[in-house]
């Protein structure tokens, strides 16, 4: 199964360099690409809602309040990347007024609920839980950029953004296709566009 150390290697052999043996084999090569890869990775990780990236969680509330405007502040997890819903039921409906702030040291969401049960996007570090055409991404977004620290090529950087662009439209397109679409709460213009139709969805 591929780990952190493969998707390098094949990086690597994409702008003509030499592989590595280890993330921290102490290489300039290696430390190049250990300066990248975190950030790398969690950037193609928020362009998108991955299936393989979700989690479901029912947020702590934080020992201290917002200053003014909302009653509580809920810390987001430590693996947090990017929100993809919040409600204030565990059955995912309807709409909730929150905002994503600091309070004191701790990233939270504040608003007035009692309670926040939150869908995001988190830090995936495992390469065998990215699908194939995720890792492919993430190959051809770090050989873009170590074309010009490594290999000295603008022509590369040039032709790996071009295909970096192309590999994530793929990859996003593919995604979407393993999901049921996301069910838009009640009143919501969606539903009011589609004449009342799939009103199961949202039935008392």
């Amino acid at each position: 199964m591929p780990g952190e150390t493969d998707i390098m290697n094949v990086a690597l052999r994409m702008v003509g360099q030499s592989t590595i043996t280890s993330r921290g084999d102490g290489s300039t090569t290696a430390n190049t690409l250990d300066d990248i890869y975190d950030e790398v990775r969690d950037d193609l990780l928020r362009t998108h809602p991955w299936d393989f990236a979700i989690k479901r969680v029912q947020l702590a509330r934080s020992t201290t309040d917002p200053a003014f405007e909302f009653d509580y502040a809920y810390v987001l997890p430590a693996d947090w990347l990017r929100t993809v819903s919040v409600h204030d039921n565990d059955a995912g409906y309807g709409t909730l007024l929150y905002r994503m702030e600091y309070v004191g040291t701790q990233r939270c969401i504040v608003a007035s609920a009692d309670a926040i049960y939150l869908r995001y996007v988190y830090q995936v570090t495992d390469p065998n839980l990215m699908t194939a055409d995720f890792r492919r991404t993430l190959e051809l977004s770090l050989a873009r950029d170590l074309a010009i620290p490594l290999a000295s090529s603008n022509k590369l950087w040039e032709q790996f953004t071009l295909e970096v662009r192309l590999a994530l439209a793929r990859s996003r397109s593919a995604d979407a296709m393993g999901s049921f679409p996301e069910l838009r709460p009640r009143g919501s213009w969606a539903s009011s566009r589609g004449g009342g139709r799939n009103n199961e969805f949202f039935s008392d």
